[in-house]
């Protein structure tokens, strides 16, 4: 248990008049125990909360918690658990009352039964609604998401050097993994390697499902993005966008780099631009730095080169560049147009630039950064030049 996260966590429900916080299987849950042995994440591919046209949380309906963090406001929190999860979790020094599946309702009830306001994380959020509201019906529920969110945005030593250890590794897999690209290998093949590289190292799991997105310069589908079939062998005169990432020690990496199987100048020269923007704005992020300008920035960047119109966007009216990782490899705040906040010592980031020339090339980087007191520190730090192989 990570007691100085608990008292932060226990002033903010103290100010919002909330009696008890209660978390499941999650990140949140992981942040709290300051544990990374055990895998607490959901999968990112159902982590990653609601579809927009998702009106309700009726998604988290069938998530049934078999791990119940309890955090009172003014006293110690206890882990409820199931009996066969002892061998993973028994190591952990917080009080913990374990039961069989069905009896984790009872067990907790005598705990919940005369608070008043209760906040629940996401996951699992209707399965944990319901189990508080047939001890008490009358109980209001709060959103405690957002409690770990705020706490998670500012990075510790601890994790910094968790998150560096992923970043360093990942380095090293995409390495591995551009040695593999040669004519007559396929998607699927490549993103088969990377699992591999994962499998092979012990990584807890993938941060999510890896992409090897493909355009093959000048022919049929080449005008448009995902159009390239997932068992088709790439042939010479091809480019290959990389996005993946693992997870190491509990903690996320987020990472990309673009090669072409073969030469052309053109597109070596709009990857060296799309590397330069990238650059541009890491020399320019600093604490006080707005988050919303990080799209703009490149985007001016690139436009001294009429490559601005290829420069993709995102999420409707928004323009995204990125996000912050960490437990999930997807964490608040974005780097969107229309985020407030500035950056902060101790945030890391991922700045995902992306550009699509139709008929020429798909091409991304990505890069985890950290924020120091007097700018950053790029965590990925492959070869910006390798490209043509």
């Amino acid at each position: 248990m990570h007691s100085n996260r608990i008292t932060e966590l226990q002033a903010m429900m103290s100010q919002d008049g909330v009696d008890a916080t209660l978390y499941a299987t999650s990140g949140n849950m992981q942040y709290f125990l300051g544990d990374g042995t055990y895998y607490w994440h959901r999968l990112s591919e159902t982590n990653w909360g609601l579809e927009p046209d998702e009106k309700t949380r009726e998604a988290h309906a069938l998530n049934k918690p078999d791990c119940i963090l309890y955090i009172p406001v003014d006293d110690e929190p206890i882990l409820f658990s199931t009996y066969n999860s002892l061998n993973e979790i028994g190591h952990l020094e917080i009080k913990q009352i374990s039961s069989f599946f069905a009896m984790i309702g009872d067990k907790i009830k005598p705990f919940i039964k005369n608070k008043k306001c209760i906040a629940v994380g996401e996951s699992c959020f209707k399965a944990l609604t319901v189990m508080v509201h047939n001890i008490d019906n009358t109980i209001t529920i709060k959103d405690g998401e957002r409690y770990g969110e705020r706490l998670r945005v500012i990075k510790d030593a601890d994790e910094i050097m968790k998150l560096r250890r992923v970043a360093e590794f990942t380095d090293l897999a995409m390495l591995k993994v551009a040695k593999s690209l040669k004519p007559g290998i396929t998607p699927t093949e490549i993103k088969n390697h990377i699992a591999a590289i994962g499998l092979i190292s012990g990584v807890q799991s993938l941060s999510f499902n890896p992409a090897a997105i493909c355009v093959e310069s000048g022919r049929p589908g080449s005008m448009e993005l995902f159009d390239f079939p997932e068992d088709k062998p790439i042939n010479e005169g091809t480019a290959i966008g990389f996005d993946f990432g693992y997870i190491i020690d509990g903690y996320c990496s987020d990472f990309g780099r673009s090669f072409y199987v073969g030469r052309n100048r053109q597109a070596r020269e709009v990857y060296q631009a799309l590397q330069d923007a990238q650059l541009n704005l890491l020399n320019l992020i600093k604490p006080g730095k707005p988050l919303n300008t990080t799209f703009d920035i490149l985007h001016k960047k690139l436009e001294m080169r009429a490559l601005g119109k290829y420069l993709r966007r995102a999420d409707g009216d928004a323009l995204i560049m990125g996000h912050q990782i960490g437990i999930d490899v997807h964490e608040r705040p974005w780097l969107r147009s229309d985020v407030k906040g500035v950056f902060e010592p101790g945030m890391v980031v991922c700045i995902e630039p992306k550009i699509m020339w139709p008929g020429l090339c798909y091409l991304r980087c990505e890069d985890m950064v950290l924020v120091t007191e007097t700018g950053n520190e790029p965590l990925t730090t492959f070869d910006r030049k390798l490209f043509e192989l």
